[in-house]
């Protein structure tokens, strides 16, 4: 996990570091991801049925771990910089024809290529940042810890916005996906001009043999590798499925769900800091991935016994759930990272697909479950899915 950041430490960095650009790019990136991501998979309720959505991003899973084999090659080729502003006007493009679409198939095309990109423009922002970094690991930690609040913090404030601006009645989402869209001009501009004298470092090749081979031996790489995964399928069913059941099923509008995201999501903001000073000074990994396991294993459950009497309950549920999921992901990458360096390069790249992965196996999953199972049935299931993660953490070899 990323060292801890105090408050002067952020305004320290973005002050000095001939690297800011790196962070007002990040900023403006994580503001455009974030302004859909919980609104996604209702934008494709309105043209297809839920089997078909599951297939979307399935799909689209599946060619971003193809993507990300290929990238290095891609890389190689045109470099870093150039390929990211292509991805980001590729990606303003995808976003206005969502916008303005009435087709499913135009829809879902360009939902799928839209997931595609994402994955791509955060994995090239961050070889930029290690390429700046260089040699300079004394920063590594602080850097990353900028980059975790920028994200948590735009992931918990931009659904709030959103939710206000589609409002009560027929949801339309055409706004949304326009604003995203043009949030990524001056994250291009910053690209363009901040990022002038960027040199190309050697991209090596992700060879997926060698990597499942490495942390197949380690039976403390292969528990926290289980781990990190729940985690990233936790994630996949909250932003497919929750926002479809509060809207369709618990029946509330965009503005309510949009402040029960935020309050849950502010989790990661408010707990950051103090899951990171426990875990190094106190406790250890094993135990607090643990406990994050437990919490959101049982907060999940809560779910099928909430209505829409009390916003107020929702949103402590919800808070609850990314409390549990906060512990399980500060220390899932603190215990990963610690026990890889460099030159575990295969592993890294195994670890870091986790994500899209898990979208195709949860979409895969969830479809399966809504065609026999009601939806309350998917919280349940996800909750009791939690629980091996605690046996996981519980194998591992801590490191205190």
């Amino acid at each position: 996990m990323p060292v801890p950041v105090s408050f002067e430490d952020k305004k320290s960095i973005f002050k000095k570091s001939p690297y800011s650009a790196h962070y007002l790019a990040l900023i403006f990136l994580s503001l455009h991801w974030a302004c859909v991501l919980y609104i996604n998979s209702s934008y494709l309720e309105q043209f297809v049925s839920h089997s078909v959505l599951t297939g979307f991003y399935i799909i689209g899973a599946l060619l971003t771990i193809g993507a990300v084999f290929i990238a290095t090659y891609v890389l190689a080729q045109i470099g870093s910089k150039r390929f990211t502003l292509l991805l980001a006007f590729l990606e303003f493009f995808v976003f206005i024809g969502m916008a303005h679409t009435a087709s499913p198939y135009v829809a879902g095309t360009l939902f799928i290529l839209h997931q595609i990109i994402i994955t791509l423009l955060y994995l090239n922002l961050d070889v930029l940042m290690e390429a700046s970094v260089g040699e300079q690991e004394d920063a590594t930690g602080r850097q990353r810890g900028v980059f975790l609040t920028i994200v948590s913090i735009t992931t918990a404030f931009a659904p709030l916005i959103i939710g206000k601006l589609i409002g009560n009645g027929i949801p339309d989402f055409s706004f949304a996906y326009t604003l995203s869209a043009f949030i990524l001009l001056p994250f291009a501009y910053i690209l363009y001009t901040g990022f002038k004298d960027f040199v190309d470092p050697h991209y090596p090749h992700l060879r997926i043999r060698e990597g499942i081979a490495h942390f197949w031996k380690s039976k403390d790489l292969r528990n926290v590798f289980f781990a990190h995964f729940l985690l990233q399928f936790f994630f996949t069913w909250m932003v497919i499925y929750t926002p479809i059941y509060l809207s369709t099923v618990i029946g509330f509008d965009w503005e309510e769900i949009g402040g029960i995201l935020f309050v849950g999501l502010m989790a990661y903001v408010l707990l950051e800091y103090f899951i990171g000073l426990i875990a190094d000074k106190y406790v250890g990994e094993k135990e607090m991935m643990a406990f994050g396991f437990a919490v959101t294993a049982v907060a999940t459950s809560w779910f099928v016994f909430l209505d829409n009497s009390s916003i107020g309950v929702w949103m402590l549920a919800m808070f609850m759930t990314r409390v549990g999921a906060s512990f399980i992901e500060a220390t899932t990458e603190s215990y990963f990272f610690k026990h890889t360096n460099g030159t575990n390069s295969d592993v890294i790249g195994l670890f870091r697909i986790t994500r899209p992965l898990s979208y195709v196996i949860g979409a895969m999953l969830g479809g399966i479950s809504l065609h026999f199972l009601d939806f309350e049935a998917l919280f349940i299931i996800l909750g009791l899915l939690m629980v091996p993660g605690i046996f996981f953490a519980m194998s591992l070899n801590d490191t205190r």
